[in-house]
């Protein structure tokens, strides 16, 4: 008897830790976790574009020193391979442009 009741208990904790979505509200709770990340990766790729605009106005300015335009050059060279990683995973889920 106790087997059958732990036997029956550990199917409970198999079903209730099942990651399948269950019904439509599990469904829409996922796409909106999908939709939410993908506006806040969205956002960001919009701050990086503005970030690296922002940093080439900064190099254009000729009345910076050499040690804010090499720090600026090496922001710089920080952001586009952030860009460049981030290219990549996308182009790995299938995305190109």
């Amino acid at each position: 008897m106790k087997n059958a009741r732990k036997e029956f208990s550990l199917e409970g904790e198999n079903k209730l830790q099942d990651d399948n979505p269950i019904g439509p509200l599990e469904v829409a709770r996922e796409n909106l976790e999908v939709f939410a990340d993908n506006l806040i990766m969205q956002q960001s790729l919009r701050e990086m574009i503005d970030w690296t605009l922002t940093l080439e106005a900064i190099l254009l300015d000729p009345d910076i020193s050499e040690l804010e335009k090499k720090q600026t050059e090496e922001e710089l060279e920080i952001i586009k391979q952030a860009w460049s990683l981030l290219a990549d995973t996308f182009y790995e889920k299938g995305f190109s442009a």
